[in-house]
């Protein structure tokens, strides 16, 4: 028995040591592309309750074996997000051919009720059924207390039905719901366009361009009305110099005329 002793204690001292967790094979995801959004102005009556704002949509994609991953992030300028909002990932399964957006149900958004969550999964949506339309869509898993408030499910709830998910919501609030849809070609790809609105670079270059070429030709135009303008008070000075002459030697005239009848 004590032969086995010395591999018994290296056994057991192997097993007490902790276990490295798993290398997750998407923690290098790098950002791939940018655009930015208008979060357009929302009004309260003839007031503005929110002004118009612009945000930065950053892209990030990678793939490791059969896993791939597409995110987007939405940075509004002048804003510090709390850790962990401000994001939606579709995580694909190519061996399977399923795909699963996340996170949905802990979505945290800043600022809030401007459009943001609707306008990602739309995107997100949008992407998918450009790639992989007949891949199968995992059910949204949503947890009572993962939403802020009622007032937080009802958007999350409205989100989903406006992207094409069917949604079951038991009868007690403390139990989870599900969100599902058949395949990638089910969803719907559409937002509140009255909240937000797409930059696109070419568009503006395109109107950055005509209105460069509209500032020079009104800028020449003006260079012209100022040359006629300086011609005319060239000329009305002119006029007013001689009818001045005109007027002196006019009562000079009349002067010596006077002198003459007088003398």
């Amino acid at each position: 028995m004590s032969e086995f002793q010395p591999t018994q204690k290296i056994e057991s001292a192997a097993s007490s040591l902790p276990t490295k967790p798993a290398r997750d094979p998407l923690a290098r995801i790098r950002a791939t592309d940018l655009y930015w959004i208008q979060l357009k102005a929302i009004y309260k009556g003839r007031l503005i309750a929110q002004p118009e704002r612009l945000a930065k949509v950053t892209v990030y994609q990678d793939r490791a074996g059969h896993l791939e991953i597409y995110r987007l992030h939405v940075q509004p300028e002048e804003e510090t997000l709390a850790e962990g909002s401000n994001h939606l990932d579709v995580l694909i399964d190519h061996r399977n051919r399923r795909v699963r957006f996340a996170p949905v149900s802990t979505l945290r958004i800043q600022p809030a009720q401007r459009g943001i969550g609707g306008f990602l999964l739309a995107q997100l949506v949008e992407w998918c059924q450009r790639h992989y339309s007949d891949y199968a869509v995992t059910p949204i898993v949503l947890q009572a207390d993962e939403a802020v408030n009622d007032e937080g499910r009802h958007i999350r709830d409205k989100m989903l039905s406006r992207a094409g998910f069917e949604l079951s919501l038991p009868e007690d609030a403390a139990a989870a719901g599900h969100a599902r849809a058949g395949r990638v070609d089910d969803l719907i790809s559409q937002w509140n366009t009255e909240r937000v609105g797409v930059l696109h670079v070419t568009g503006l270059l395109k109107q950055l361009r005509e209105q460069e070429l509209l500032n020079n030709k009104q800028s020449v135009q003006m260079a012209q009305l100022q040359r006629t303008i300086d011609q005319y008070r060239s000329n009305d000075t002119g006029q007013r110099f001689a009818i001045g002459c005109l007027i002196v030697f006019a009562v000079f005239q009349a002067l010596m005329l006077l002198w003459i009848v007088l003398s």
